[in-house]
């Protein structure tokens, strides 16, 4: 359980490394699921991870990164992304990854609260190099009954002053985790349509 959990920050990371979403119309993710896609917002499918590695301008241990992909498939590195049109891209975005038949339930069954936040707070801060605060690590009852178990945490990102919010959830046995990276003045925009994606999934 504790090598799948390490796989499920290493994806939980990855898909926090993109800061870079017309009407809100139903689109099909990558994953098979279905999600409303927030107004103002596009969506960016298909695109191939190592070009997205290469391409980002963030100030990444990639050696760092390389050690903890070791033992991850192609499909686990699934992720899709949403750009918000009317702000900065490269600091503000929504994506989600699926990593399949890996289950929240049981991993909060096997591993405490405190572990958990406790390995997020360190591998991100080994990921960007530099000290990483946590400011929120919790389990949210908010999407009850729809998903009963959901992680959401809160982080200084890799951009000084900006935040990154995860939420990770159960979806037919399959862990979904959205990422949200923003401004802090995009904060509550971001994570609002963040939120309005995680109930529109079916």
């Amino acid at each position: 359980m504790r090598k799948k959990f390490r796989i499920i920050i290493t994806i939980s990371i990855f898909s926090l490394l993109f800061y870079n979403f017309t009407i809100a119309d139903e689109i099909r993710t990558r994953f098979g699921f279905y999600i409303d896609l927030p107004e103002n917002f596009v969506a960016i499918q298909d695109q191939n991870i190592g070009e997205l590695m290469n391409e980002t301008d963030n100030d990444l241990n990639k050696e760092f990164f390389n050690d903890m992909m070791a033992g991850s498939s192609k499909q686990d590195l699934n992720i899709e992304f949403y750009y918000p049109k009317n702000l900065k891209a490269e600091y503000n975005s929504i994506n989600i990854n699926v990593q399949r038949e890996v289950n929240l339930r049981e991993i909060r069954r096997d591993i405490s609260l405190n572990e958990i936040c406790g390995y997020y707070q360190q591998m991100f801060s080994e990921l960007f190099k530099k000290q990483i605060r946590q400011y929120e690590c919790n389990y949210n009852n908010n999407f009850k009954p729809k998903y009963p178990d959901v992680l959401r945490t809160k982080h200084d990102s890799s951009q000084n002053g900006n935040f990154m919010f995860q939420y990770q959830f159960d979806y037919k046995n399959n862990l979904v985790t959205l990422t949200i990276g923003c401004e802090p003045q995009n904060c509550v925009y971001m994570e609002k349509n963040a939120i309005n994606v995680i109930n529109s999934i079916n």
